[in-house]
């Protein structure tokens, strides 16, 4: 980018550059955005220190004071935090260096907002709880979800009311990106001819028109609520990277010495890596897996475990194995399945009520066998009711 352009048109083309990355268009991963975003971030420290040799800023000044064409680049610091948050991809130390100075800027927003006294007092206290190094959301669940709450009600409010303020603003485009920019005068406008009843003049038309300053606070304070949020989680993932292990020096700058003698241990070792690293350090800073691991369903449940090692420590043969259909054949030829029972069961005919039917049939030979049978077991009931009378087993006098 060119440094011979304006200072406004200069940050708004560089505001340009990080809209892609700011609306998530691009990856960060991919080498040409983090190229783009080095190279932004040294133009917006070059707009820095350019502000700070003008003496745009005064500690003395209040926000009724400032023009409205200074007041975007109060905006400044918070761009620089946002563009360093995105950064740091090169490992542990690469990334809590990049956090830090998002911090950093961060909290220099905060601090010229807080001087000017750009911010309502619910506000100010957050910036303060901030500034002495809290973070504003409290760690009682239930007053962090009201805050959270609280907060996002408040974005939303300021996104609407900035949207419904600005001249030809798209409804569905809510970014800071795109607000600050229709505070900037565009870097592609050219000289246009307009011809009057004198002849022609010379004119130059902005893509937008100048807005008031009533909105440009509304923006500063939008950023505002986006810095404290990002200021809560930076503070907890700076505590997660200090509990992570430090990062693997690469092969390459290993002395070859010692690579040559852990291959030589590799080659009757089967313990290496587990010797090498201890439990915790299984995943690295940049999240390369250090060494091989297994994921349990439970650590406390020791039966999982068992089972794991069951698994492992077996037989050295083939285990017989069978279908269930055939395990079923198996248990109903040993008698271990009961059948029948249930409603069927207790609807169907009794022996002597088949007997009883088949006898109905008169004329056939079945039906006089199967008479006779009826006969025959009426007869032995009978002899049989004869000879034990009521009773006559019941040696505990019951029934």
């Amino acid at each position: 980018m060119s440094t011979n352009l304006p200072l406004p048109q200069f940050y708004a083309q560089t505001l340009s550059s990080l809209q892609p990355i700011f609306d998530d268009t691009l990856p960060l991963s991919d080498p040409s955005t983090q190229s783009t975003l080095t190279s932004s971030l040294d133009n917006l420290y070059l707009i820095q220190r350019m502000i700070n040799s003008l003496g745009v800023f005064s500690e003395n000044e209040s926000i009724d004071e400032i023009g409205e064409k200074e007041i975007v680049f109060m905006s400044l610091n918070w761009v620089i935090g946002a563009a360093e948050e995105k950064g740091g991809l090169g490992g542990r130390d690469d990334r809590t260096s990049t956090l830090q100075r998002a911090e950093t800027a961060y909290n220099s927003y905060l601090e010229l907002l807080s001087s000017y006294g750009a911010l309502t007092p619910e506000e100010q206290a957050e910036s303060s709880a901030a500034a002495s190094g809290q973070s504003a959301v409290p760690k009682d669940p239930a007053k962090k979800r009201e805050a959270k709450i609280r907060q996002y009600k408040r974005e939303k409010e300021l996104r609407e009311r900035i949207a419904s303020s600005l001249p030809n603003q798209p409804e569905s485009s809510s970014s800071p990106i795109t607000f600050l920019l229709s505070l900037l005068p565009s870097t592609l406008t050219r000289p246009t001819v307009v011809s009057t009843s004198t002849g022609s003049t010379s004119v130059n038309q902005e893509d937008s028109e100048e807005t008031s300053k009533s909105t440009s606070v509304l923006i500063l304070r939008l950023l505002h609520t986006l810095t404290i949020s990002s200021l809560s989680s930076i503070l907890m993932e700076l505590e997660l990277l200090s509990n992570a292990p430090a990062s693997i020096v690469p092969l390459a700058e290993r002395d070859p010495r010692e690579v040559r003698r852990e291959e030589e241990d590799s080659t009757w070792r089967l313990d290496r890596q587990a010797s090498k690293y201890k439990p915790k350090e299984l995943i690295s800073g940049n999240g390369r897996v250090l060494r091989p691991f297994t994921i349990l369903p439970s650590t406390t449940n020791m039966s999982d475990r068992e089972r794991l090692k069951d698994g492992v420590f077996k037989q050295s043969w083939r285990l017989p194995t069978m279908t269930i259909d055939e395990y079923l054949e198996e248990e109903q030829r040993r008698g271990n399945i009961i059948t029948g029972g249930g409603q069927a069961s207790y609807d169907a005919p009794t022996e002597s009520e088949l007997l009883e039917l088949a006898a109905e049939n008169d004329g056939s030979t079945l039906a006089e066998e199967k008479a006779e049978q009826k006969r025959l077991k009426e007869e032995n009931w009978a002899r049989f009711a004869d000879e034990n009378k009521k009773g006559a087993g019941n040696t505990m006098n019951k029934g």
